[in-house]
């Protein structure tokens, strides 16, 4: 069985403009206060979900373009539960 790659979720920060990269652990830890440690370090305040994505962040596409592992996986479309049960 193949390692699991980690799944990044990229939010817009309302501060600098940028979109960053966050990993889903970072994700559930600051879903609560709308703040995000990204792969770069920044610490994001999440813009609100109505304003399109900005410039992709260049130290997150560094940092994600160094190290293979972290590259974004194929992520397959989940269906919802409800419908599932059908």
């Amino acid at each position: 069985m193949s390692p699991v790659e980690p799944f990044l979720v990229h939010i817009r920060c309302d501060t600098d403009g940028y979109t960053h990269a966050v990993t889903e652990d970072e994700f559930a830890a600051g879903r609560h206060d709308g703040r995000f440690r990204a792969v770069c370090g920044h610490v994001v305040l999440a813009a609100p979900m109505i304003e399109e994505p900005g410039r992709f962040d260049p130290v997150c596409r560094d940092v994600l373009r160094a190290v293979p592992s972290a590259a974004v996986p194929e992520q397959e479309r989940r269906r919802l539960r409800w419908r599932s049960r059908r």
